[in-house]
């Protein structure tokens, strides 16, 4: 089970680290007008070994919640067992038993930024227009190996600033044999959706949803394993009021 957590939390992880390394070159508003998702499972996904943040004792459950990120900052805030993204509108839930957020520290370990790098961004000392990737928050289900990342990238640069969630995702199917890119409706707007085949039999599965909000891409990455479905931690995350 231990193994099984490790490599869904790095997969998970690889995925966003690839997206880090996105360089726009222009813009494309091309692209399919689907409103359901569609999952194949078809080819080979990455099985990178990453660090174990859910299974890591670093800190006690609940650290994020009760310490981290509470103060109301451009990635997000937290209010008991829930994740507030208010720019882009929504509320992301866990059970704190099964699922749960990871304290500053433990992302830190996991994606090898200092953790007073990722203090100042929850905290609000420092802003993601200051950086091209920012991690918000991250979630992970001890039990099954599944997790959901939520990231903002920022393209600065005059050329490539109107660089749309669609696109950004387009470049990043090129990574992956058989992606494609669509657009879903999900919590009462459209989202740029990317499903990464993976091989028949696969622990686990990659989806992608972004969204372009006030200038940033908002990436929410689903790395799903055992018995969970995308339906299932979709079922996590509700609109504000």
């Amino acid at each position: 089970m231990r193994k099984l957590i490790k490599k869904g939390f790095a997969i998970g992880l690889s995925a966003m680290l690839i997206g880090a390394s996105f360089t726009a070159c222009g813009n494309d508003d091309g692209g399919s007008n689907s409103t359901s998702l569609v999952i194949e499972q078809k080819t080979e996904a990455s099985s990178t070994e990453g660090t174990d943040p859910v299974n890591d004792p670093v800190s006690t459950p609940g650290d994020a919640t009760s310490s981290d990120a509470t103060v109301k900052s451009l990635v997000g805030y937290y209010q008991g067992n829930d994740y507030i993204n208010e720019i882009a509108g929504f509320k992301f839930s866990v059970d704190n038993i099964n699922w749960r957020f990871y304290s500053a520290e433990e992302v830190a370990s996991a994606t090898g930024i200092e953790e007073s790098e990722i203090k100042d961004l929850w905290e609000g000392r420092k802003s993601p227009y200051d950086q091209s990737q920012s991690f918000c928050t991250i979630a992970g289900n001890k039990n099954t190996g599944s997790n959901i990342i939520i990231s903002y990238y920022y393209v600065s640069s005059e050329i490539n600033k109107n660089t749309t969630a669609e696109y950004y995702l387009s470049v990043a199917a090129k990574q992956y044999e058989g992606a494609k890119v669509q657009n879903i409706s999900f919590m009462g707007k459209e989202y740029s959706a990317l499903v990464i085949p993976s091989e028949e039999g696969a622990a686990f599965q990659q989806i992608r949803y972004a969204i372009k909000e006030r200038g940033l891409i908002i990436v929410i990455s689903f790395t799903i394993g055992g018995k969970d479905n995308i339906d299932l931690l979709e079922s996590m995350f509700k609109p504000l009021d």
